[in-house]
């Protein structure tokens, strides 16, 4: 086993739980601006300060406990916005157990979830108004229902019903009691090892588990960030990533709070580039997709004016400058920085890989970008690159506090991540089996993802054991490895590596890529052109790999892969509905090979799975050493 800890580099603030890190960030930040945010994208700016975060916080939490929610679960969902921040802040630091829920979920998988998760208040957005009432038919046990920004005509449809509430009236009679003296809220003790957050993980490859967080876990998770980076007070954040999610939540949110940030609420995903401008954000927290899509922006940008030589001799220039302590990156690369409101100078990237090239253009130019890792069961952040350790294609170093570990006993090779220390979760919700199953009895967290430590000492994510491929020699293939290589590539907007078993038992490796029209209508590029620069791409990747991980076949798409929210590939279902598409046609993937799947089953002649000979599906693999 190859373990891995780190140091602290600078010094933290001591608190106990969450509450006394809210009212430290109060007592020092006082008057400063908090959040920022619209309740509509055309509506004027709203500040809150420390101060009143704090003050909405204790309101609202005086509120829930006097409605007997004391140790209760509460769900939250709606869109990123200051209320469903402070309802969350509330329910964690005195009432009871906070269970965010995902925004993009169905209707039916909403409401089975606030069965399974035996939640007997939720807070909503007006949006799941109808999915609420629904609730409150199926579930007498949830006793409270309050709507965060439902108007007083929308609450007149429910005025019956004695479980509902309005969010702005609800804070109203939080301030009474706190002007009255009540202090059940403000003197309720906080156990540091009680569960603070249910979280139900997006569920890429089986049902969705429930993540049981301790208070001291996400207490922790901030300490450990806090040793290994750190921002200015006031620095502007732009909260885009939905905060259900503990990368958006924990980073975002909760250390954001502990620095002194001021947390710019995205209008929505349309409006990122403008909230930028507008709010002159320093720092986003983002996943690849985001950054990806920064760069060819910026790249086709420079692309339309001719000036591709002169960036390059300009970054050739800034970098010799920069050897000698000079910097003239934010002067000489002005324009493109003005684009992004002009102060943007780091960016945080989590969830998935990101191709080291789009880290490496963006230091160039000013703007440091640090990729970290981390998993809903560690709350979340585990490892990261920080401002003295930066190594693109890589998460760097375990955060201070934290030790990882590579399941192999052969130095510089890979294996299983596991995770030991205080930000490992609590458990999974009612499911001891798969809690055992998880955590071994040493305190390691498997995590399920394979990695090893470079020559730098630092952590390089390889793949997942549950997207592995398994040939037939017995050699493993990680799909994610491949899938780098292929993000080079500016015309295939993401890909997908998959195996596919042959009627003789072997596996071949396949590939699904995800064309972008738009760059094939700026180019000029026909679909006949397209192949031939999708199968030089096969030959070009192919070079780079052994060749028992070589792409056999290929089909393409104008049609994204599917997603969770945070931008994770369901591999499960786009595998399945690749095989539905080839079950339907009668037809196997390497009679397609080159072709548009999205057409399959519009295509006529295509020879029968039934009639291929068993002589054609003889592959000859290589079974040399790695």
């Amino acid at each position: 086993m190859q373990i891995m800890e780190t140091k602290s580099y600078f010094k933290v603030r001591a608190f106990s739980d969450l509450r006394e890190m809210l009212r430290q960030s109060v007592a020092l930040y006082g008057n400063l601006p908090a959040f920022r945010f619209r309740e509509h994208p055309d509506g004027e700016v709203i500040k809150r300060t420390y101060r009143e975060v704090g003050t909405d916080t204790e309101a609202l939490g005086s509120a829930l406990l006097s409605l007997g929610l004391a140790d209760e679960k509460i769900a939250i969902i709606g869109e990123n916005s200051y209320r469903w921040c402070i309802s969350h802040l509330a329910v964690i630091n005195g009432v009871g157990v906070s269970v965010p829920l995902d925004r993009l979920l169905k209707s039916d998988e909403i409401l089975s979830l606030l069965e399974r998760g035996r939640v007997t208040s939720v807070i909503f957005d007006k949006a799941y108004l109808e999915t609420m009432v629904e609730a409150a038919k199926r579930m007498p046990s949830i006793r409270v229902f309050v709507c965060m920004n439902c108007s007083k005509a929308d609450a007149e449809t429910i005025a019956e019903d004695s479980r509902w509430y309005l969010f702005d009236s609800l804070l109203s009679v939080g301030r009474k009691l706190l002007a009255e003296g009540n202090l059940d809220y403000s003197n309720r003790p906080i156990d540091p090892e009680q569960i603070a957050s249910l979280l139900f993980t997006s569920g890429t490859t089986s049902m969705s588990k429930g993540v049981l967080l301790r208070n001291r876990n996400i207490t922790m998770d901030i300490v450990a960030l806090a040793a290994v980076v750190k921002f200015p007070v006031g620095t502007r954040m732009l909260s885009i990533l939905p905060l259900h999610h503990t990368f958006e939540n924990t980073c975002g949110l909760m250390y954001g709070l502990y620095m002194g940030a001021c947390i710019c609420i995205c209008d929505g995903l349309r409006y990122i580039q403008k909230n930028m401008e507008e709010y002159r954000i320093n720092l986003l927290i983002g996943v690849p997709a985001l950054f990806e899509s920064f760069y060819r922006k910026v790249k086709d940008n420079i692309q339309k004016q001719g000036k591709e030589e002169l960036i390059r001799k300009m970054i050739r220039i800034t970098r010799a400058l920069r050897k000698v302590k000079i910097d003239l990156r934010y002067i000489i690369f002005g324009k493109i920085h003005k684009a992004f409101g002009g102060k943007f100078r780091i960016g945080i990237c989590g969830a998935a890989p990101i191709d080291p090239e789009i880290i490496q253009f963006f230091d160039d130019i000013g703007v440091h970008i640090l990729q970290g890792y981390g998993l809903t069961e560690t709350s979340p952040v585990v490892a990261g690159c920080n401002s003295k350790v930066f190594v693109p294609g890589t998460v760097g170093h375990p955060l201070s506090g934290i030790t990882i570990a590579i399941d192999n006993e052969t130095d510089g090779k890979e294996g299983e991540i596991l995770v030991k220390g205080p930000v490992v979760m609590a458990g999974y919700y009612e499911d001891d089996e798969a809690t055992a199953a998880t955590i071994d009895a040493d305190g390691w967290f498997h995590t399920g993802d394979v990695g090893r430590v470079d020559e730098n000492g630092c952590l390089t994510i390889t793949g997942r054991l549950k997207s592995m491929i398994v040939l037939k020699s017995g050699k493993k293939v990680f799909p994610e490895e491949i899938e780098q290589l292929i993000t080079r590539y500016p015309f295939i907007k993401e890909s997908m590596i998959f195996g596919d078993s042959e009627s003789r038992g072997e596996v071949v490796i396949n590939a699904k890529f995800v064309i972008d029209p738009q760059y094939l209508k700026r180019e000029g590029i026909t679909e006949e052109e397209l192949v031939r620069r999708l199968e030089e791409v096969v030959r070009e990747v192919n070079m780079e790999i052994p060749e028992y991980k070589s792409i056999r076949n290929f089909v393409y798409s104008f049609k994204d892969l599917i997603k969770t929210t945070t931008l994770k590939v369901k591999r499960n279902n786009e595998i399945s509905g690749i095989q539905e598409a080839l079950d339907r046609a009668k037809v196997h993937l390497r009679k397609i090979t080159g072709k548009n799947i999205d057409l399959l089953d519009s295509m006529l002649e295509i020879t029968p799975l039934e009639e291929i000979k068993d002589d054609e599906t003889k592959v000859t693999e290589d079974v040399s050493e790695d």
